[in-house]
């Protein structure tokens, strides 16, 4: 492992993780910030609630989905190609994104940057995710919030379980063994499960 790589990585994936696609496109599209109104929160959903535009909130995942890819093929490809990078640049997208210097630490849930860094190479955490999301939310409680939290404290449990040839064959692009993966799983749904811990607050707090 090359030190200097690891915090090329490192710093270009918190950066790339930091840029507020939820605050430029709101603001810029519909005169608003959606770190002062709503949940709080800069990511797709709010934008999509504080602005009342589908296609702000649509722009909005997109370009996360995209700088999630983004910063995994930079540390995989550009500065070296090892699978350590890959999954440091994931982990370190998500906490740019989650908890931004440049808007006092405050940011988005990380979902969609999740997702864009794991369709590089393995999208199976985001498999499990989708579909527990949709049985928290039409089957249990009609609330997005609660079950957000709920698929992303299960995951990683289901991630962990799972055998390990499951994971094998959802790889592409990347090797990343079972190991690393079920590690990978547990880190990022901690992250995510934060952010939506600072938002409900955020949220009852009134901003």
């Amino acid at each position: 492992m090359n030190i200097l790589n690891l915090s090329l990585v490192i710093i270009s994936s918190y950066l790339i993780g930091t840029v507020p696609f939820s605050l430029i496109f709101s603001k810029i599209l519909a005169n608003k910030n959606p770190g002062k109104e709503g949940s709080g929160n800069y990511g797709a959903m709010n934008s999509y609630e504080v602005t009342g535009r589908k296609t702000i909130g649509l722009l909005v995942f997109i370009c996360d989905v995209l700088k999630g890819a983004l910063a995994v093929f930079i540390a995989y490809y550009l500065i070296y190609p090892k699978t350590f990078y890959a999954l440091i640049a994931t982990i370190f997208l998500v906490i740019g994104h989650n908890f931004n210097i440049f808007l006092k630490f405050k940011g988005g849930r990380g979902l969609a940057a999740c997702l864009g860094a794991l369709l590089v190479y393995n999208p199976f955490l985001p498999v499990i995710w989708c579909a527990l999301w949709f049985l928290f939310y039409r089957i249990v409680r009609k609330d997005v919030l609660f079950a957000n939290s709920w698929a992303s404290v299960i995951s990683p449990v289901l991630v962990i379980c799972a055998p390990s040839h499951v994971i094998f064959f959802m790889n592409y692009n990347i090797f990343v063994t079972a190991y690393e993966y079920k590690v990978l799983s547990i880190i990022l749904c901690m992250l995510v499960f934060a952010a939506h811990i600072r938002s409900h607050r955020s949220h009852q707090a009134g901003v």
